[in-house]
């Protein structure tokens, strides 16, 4: 069985109004534009589909005054699938924007690192900072799926697949994955929020939502060691992955692109 993946990334939203001193620790990088785009991925390989973090839905993404784009059914139909029947869910973290659409996936099994859910519920809860990214529906779905037998918590990094590696980072929330990825282009690291952007691998400096700052900075080594070259390292939030990517068919500019 061969464990190449093909590899895609769902832009399901943005944030035009970012500026720059906001997206990096210490508030550097003047007052220019920063846009944030909001990503989730589609993996298409060996044992099927895999979503890495299920986004969240419109009415959400108006609350927290984001322009949404296109949503995660429309990406999994385009691809000639849908969510209804994806087995296999990763998931990075709890914040909202990666965890909002649990109920999409009725038959999935969610993958998802032990310390994340310990710290969501977790004495670190009290800082009002800390929680900021969280919400409860998200926080008490993670448990029902857990009691349910559909979250399977890890501690530390696995080998989900043939060509799919998960490993944790924390930094950004302390429970964070990654996963590399073999792909027709070598192996790639979708880094999620461990690197928001280019910019802040880069300059090696985190973007400013953060659990632990030296394990972001670890971070920047981990993903830079898993994948074959920098531009295999995918990050979180950047529109770059998007912009410099080709759609994954017509009709899909600028929302769903291919990454392998």
């Amino acid at each position: 069985m061969s464990e190449l993946w093909e590899v895609f990334a769902l832009r399901w939203a943005t944030d035009p109004a970012r500026r720059a001193f906001q997206c990096f620790l210490g508030g550097s990088g003047g007052d220019g534009p920063m846009p944030v785009a909001y990503h989730a991925f589609i993996l298409r390989g060996p044992g099927g589909f895999v979503v890495m973090d299920t986004a969240a839905d419109a009415a959400r993404t108006q609350r927290y005054g984001k322009q949404a784009f296109h949503g995660m059914e429309e990406a999994l139909a385009v691809l000639g699938t849908t969510a209804a029947t994806v087995p296999t869910i990763i998931q990075t973290h709890l914040h909202w924007d990666h965890a909002g659409q649990p109920a999409l996936f009725p038959q999935a099994i969610f993958h998802m690192q032990q310390r994340e859910l310990a710290y969501v519920n977790g004495p670190a809860m009290r800082h009002g900072v800390l929680r900021a990214g969280y919400e409860l529906a998200d926080i008490a779905a993670a448990t029902a799926l857990l009691h349910e037998g559909r979250m399977v918590l890890h501690d530390g990094d696995v080998a989900l697949a043939p060509g799919l590696t998960l490993h944790h980072v924390g930094g950004h929330t302390d429970g964070l994955q990654i996963a590399r990825v073999r792909t027709r282009r070598g192996w790639m690291c979708l880094a999620t929020d461990a690197v928001a952007y280019r910019l802040n691998l880069e300059r090696r400096i985190p973007f400013p939502v953060l659990f632990h700052t030296g394990d972001a900075l670890d971070a920047f080594e981990t993903v830079l060691s898993l994948a074959d070259a920098p531009e295999l390292v995918i990050p979180g939030h950047d529109p770059w992955v998007v912009d410099a990517h080709p759609a994954a068919a017509v009709g899909a500019e600028g929302w769903l692109a291919r990454l392998d």
